[in-house]
């Protein structure tokens, strides 16, 4: 997560024409113990804050203070409705923890009296967890959850197969092509509204073009050493949003994405 004087000074210079702020890329955001002062950062200049999370952090008291900072959207990733299978993608993970905490949360913020923030869960569907689909729909059902979002998974190396693929291919990203291959099921088109949408910032200020480039291979510029207009203008974001709209086969981390 941005060093706190810095998240505020880019908070300050975008927040004129920021709609949206999603506060997490590829990490779990109440590790970092000031992270709702940053949310309400945000959100006292007017800015819909969103975030994701394992949900292991729910507790009644960290509860309390998630609906005091404005947090207007949370997502919580559960991939699994026995521990057995949960545990297979979210290694080192607690079930039990994720829907106490869950349970939690919602209970919490009825006391409130409050719409938000609003609790989508977010379950990856693979060929593990599949079968679960049914039982996971009556427990979110059940418990109160905004929304339920089944969202299809992300296979490195799929040309393959994989035994995360679904038997179901309408939960899946990739379908067969004979001879045990596989390949993407849409056809990637030379576009991408995510160029002109919106940013991923890294922890350490560094802007890349989107949540595929995991890694930061293709780094737009740094915060801390130029403004954000200046890199969302820049020479180095105007060739790769052309490439992109040339010949988006040619960018690595786009090969493999059906936005």
């Amino acid at each position: 997560m941005l060093q706190d004087q810095l998240f505020e000074k880019v908070i300050d210079q975008v927040k004129s024409h920021l709609t949206w702020l999603h506060l997490y890329f590829q990490g779990e955001p109440f590790l970092n113990p000031r992270f709702l002062e940053m949310v309400h950062y945000a959100d006292q200049a007017g800015i819909f804050t969103s975030t994701s999370t394992n949900a292991h952090y729910l507790g009644v008291e960290q509860v309390k203070e998630i609906l005091k900072s404005g947090l207007k959207q949370l997502i919580v990733s559960m991939d699994g409705t026995t521990q057995e299978v949960y545990q297979d993608y979210r290694i080192g993970g607690s079930l039990e923890r994720v829907q106490q905490g869950l349970i939690v949360l919602l209970d919490e913020r009825k006391k409130a009296n409050s719409k938000f923030p609003r609790v989508i869960l977010q379950f990856l569907v693979t060929g593990k967890n599949e079968h679960q689909i049914p039982e996971l729909k009556t427990w979110a059902k059940d418990i109160g959850v905004d929304e339920l979002q089944l969202k299809t998974t992300q296979i490195y190396d799929f040309e393959n197969g994989s035994d995360l693929i679904p038997k179901e291919l309408g939960y899946s990203r990739y379908i067969p092509v004979g001879n045990g291959k596989w390949k993407l099921k849409k056809k990637i088109e030379n576009k991408c509204w995510r160029m002109w949408q919106g940013a991923v910032i890294t922890w350490d200020g560094k802007v890349v073009p989107c949540c595929f480039d995991k890694d930061a291979k293709h780094v737009m510029g740094e915060l801390s050493h130029h403004p954000f207009e200046q890199i969302w203008n820049s020479i180095s974001y105007f060739s790769f949003r052309n490439q992109l709209l040339k010949d988006r086969t040619q960018i690595e981390i786009c090969k493999n994405c059906t936005e």
